[in-house]
């Protein structure tokens, strides 16, 4: 049995998207790497809380774009809700850390 010329198109309509999507994440990633890498610096000589919690941010982001890597690596709908939850447990770690930094620093 053939399949559809339209199924066809589709198919390798997506498959085109979603290499592209691994393109774009793959230059977040690296952008992201280049952020962490000078903001580290830059917090770690100005002793700045603020430009950690960038830094952090950065660090976030990396770890999101390599859930989202992972995801398009198999794109099924069951993996979704897990890389949506390990992306927020990530901001909220990152929440938890800002609010502790800044009380800290404030309390001095």
């Amino acid at each position: 049995m053939s399949s559809s010329p339209t199924g066809d198109r589709i198919g390798v309509e997506r498959a085109a998207m979603v290499r592209r999507g691994v393109r774009l994440e793959y230059v977040t990633l690296g952008w992201n790497v280049v952020g962490l890498v000078v903001l580290a610096f830059t917090a770690l000589a100005a002793r700045s809380v603020a430009l950690a919690g960038f830094g952090l941010d950065s660090l976030i982001e990396i770890g999101a774009s390599t859930v989202v890597l992972w995801e398009l690596s198999d794109t099924h709908a069951d993996r979704r809700p897990r890389a949506l939850r390990l992306i927020g447990v990530a901001f909220a770690l990152l929440a938890v850390y800002l609010a502790v930094q800044s009380t800290l620093v404030l309390a001095n």
